[in-house]
C-alpha cells in the first residue's frame, strides 16, 4: 500500500497571501478603500507654478560714495552689526564690504515672525546716528518670493502724470480683491519737487542756492513715533 501525500488544498497554509486566497472580500474592501482614499488625495494635493518657500533674509545696503572697502566696513559694517547683532529672531549675519558700498544680510530663523523681525531690525538701523556725512540713506528690504499672476500694462495718448494716476486706480481696485495680496507699479517714476528761484528774488533776501538747499533738508524729515502693537503685527508709526 502506498503513502498518498495531502494535496496542497487540504493542507495548512500560512501568510498573507494565503490569508487573502481564503478571505477573498477583505482585499477587495481594502483595495477599493485605498483607490478611494487616493482619489480623494489628488484633489487636495496643492499644486503651484512657483514652490511657496520663505527665504528669510533681511538685507541692509548702503552706498557710501568714493570710499574704499576699509572705510565701508569701518564706518557702515560694523555699526550696523552692532546695532542688530542682539535683536531676537536673527539666526547669522553676514557682510560684504566692497568700494563705496557696504551690505549687510541677517537670516531670520525659522518658523519666526518674519515682518516683526524686518520692522525691529529697520527701526534698528534708522536710529543710527553716526554714518558717515557722505553716506546715503541705509536702504533695508526684507527678501520673499513673489507669485506673479497678471501683468497689466497702461498706454495712450496722454501725460505721464495722467497714466500714473490711471494706473493707481487700477491698483486701489485691484487690492479691494480679498485675493490679491500686492500689486506693484512698474516703469512709473517717483514724484519729484524742482524748486527753483530766481537771481533777483535770492539777491533781495540776500540767499544762496544752498541756503535754500539746506533749509528744505532741515525741515524735509521722517521723524519716528513708535510701535503701535496690532493683532496683524507691529505698525511703525512716523511723521512726514
Amino acid at each position: 500500500m502506498s503513502n498518498l501525500k495531502p494535496s496542497a488544498e487540504h493542507g495548512e497554509s500560512h501568510g498573507v497571501l494565503a490569508w487573502m486566497i481564503h478571505n477573498r472580500i477583505t482585499p477587495n474592501v481594502m483595495m477599493a478603500v485605498f483607490l478611494l482614499g487616493g482619489l480623494f488625495m489628488a484633489t487636495r494635493i496643492k499644486q503651484e507654478v512657483f514652490p511657496e518657500f520663505d527665504l528669510g533674509v533681511v538685507t541692509i545696503r548702503v552706498i557710501y560714495p568714493g570710499s574704499s572697502p576699509e572705510e565701508v566696513e569701518q564706518g557702515i559694517i560694523l555699526v550696523v552689526e552692532e546695532a542688530i547683532r542682539g535683536l531676537d529672531g536673527i539666526k547669522e549675519i553676514t557682510a560684504t564690504a566692497s568700494e563705496g558700498m557696504g551690505m549687510v544680510t541677517a537670516e531670520l530663523e525659522e518658523g519666526g515672525d518674519q515682518q516683526r523681525v524686518y520692522q525691529d531690525i529697520k527701526q534698528q538701523i534708522d536710529r543710527i546716528t553716526t554714518f558717515p556725512l557722505d553716506a546715503e540713506e541705509p536702504e533695508v528690504s526684507l527678501r520673499i518670493i513673489r507669485r506673479e499672476v497678471l501683468q497689466i500694462q497702461l498706454y495712450g495718448d496722454t501725460s505721464e502724470w495722467v497714466l500714473r494716476e490711471l494706473a493707481e486706480q487700477v491698483r486701489d481696485r485691484l487690492l479691494q480683491d480679498p485675493d490679491v495680496t500686492q500689486v506693484d507699479l512698474i516703469g512709473a517714476r517717483q514724484y519729484e519737487v524742482a524748486i527753483e528761484i530766481d537771481q533777483d528774488t535770492l539777491r533781495t533776501y540776500g540767499l544762496t542756492l544752498d541756503q535754500v538747499a539746506q533749509r528744505v533738508r532741515a525741515t524735509s524729515v521722517e521723524i519716528p513715533g513708535g510701535t503701535l502693537e496690532t493683532q496683524a503685527g507691529d505698525i511703525l508709526l512716523r511723521v512726514n
